[in-house]
């Protein structure tokens, strides 16, 4: 299970911090991408399909970091700008401005861990493993970081994109079909909020064989060689009247 885990903790993370290299632009909508495993195999091809056309920001995730919603909330104002890598606070006049932001928060929630632990340790479900975040908790999580968002980024657009399908899970350590249930739950948050969905989760069953059990013990984490980035360019392309790039 150690080495699950490492592969779960590699696959749960996204290594992009504030650089530099990033600049303010007038005429390019600023994007904050906040997500869970999926979304770190597609970032280069997300900002290149986009350049010029976007500024795109992924959150930062540490490799000791589980990406649920829990953990979204706690390090929100780090992902947003507001506090550095080292926790420390950053000055308000240097705070990013964002016009969009896109978030998902899923298959962390529906991982399995060892119980009664205040430390996170991947276990399966037939020796005992109980999921990380019940439905209660996972719909209470949800309403806050919506709140949340509102609250800290009052100019944003919000983008909810669902959890993508669990098609095998060899380790046991996912519940098949288990995130067509949490994506109602979600669904019904973000209706509440009047938070537009991007349907992430039909757009990759519809790009991979959902018969064909995922390899290299990734679980849901593999989409047979398959990018993701388009389901997220077109929200953005559609959400600031942008060129589309199947037309350039």
């Amino acid at each position: 299970m150690r080495i699950y885990l490492a592969l779960v903790l590699t696959q749960l993370t996204i290594t992009f911090c504030f650089s530099d290299q990033e600049h303010e632009s007038a005429n390019v909508p600023r994007v904050l991408i906040i997500g869970d495993s999926t979304y770190t195999q597609h970032t280069r091809e997300l900002g290149k399909a986009l350049q010029d056309r976007c500024q795109i920001t992924y959150a930062m995730i540490n490799p000791d970091e589980i990406v649920d919603s829990k953990s979204t909330i706690h390090l929100l104002d780090r992902h947003l700008g507001r506090i550095d890598r080292n926790g420390k606070k950053i000055d308000p006049e240097y705070w990013p401005s964002w016009d969009l932001i896109h978030f998902n928060c899923g298959l962390g929630d529906l991982i399995h861990r060892t119980p009664q632990m205040k430390s996170f340790r991947v276990m399966p479900i037939h020796v005992g493993g109980i999921r990380n975040t019940s439905e209660k908790e996972y719909a209470q999580n949800l309403d806050t970081l919506v709140r949340a968002l509102k609250e800290r980024a009052p100019k944003a657009k919000l983008v909810w994109a669902s959890t993508t399908p669990i098609r095998a899970s060899a380790s046991n350590v996912f519940e098949l079909g288990s995130e067509v249930q949490y994506n109602q739950i979600a669904a019904s948050v973000m209706q509440k909020h009047n938070v537009v969905i991007n349907d992430m989760y039909s757009f990759t069953k519809e790009l991979i064989d959902m018969e064909k059990p995922a390899g290299f013990g990734a679980d849901p984490f593999h989409f047979d060689k398959k990018s993701l980035h388009p389901g997220i360019t077109r929200v953005l392309e559609q959400a600031f009247n942008l060129p589309s790039e199947t037309t350039e």
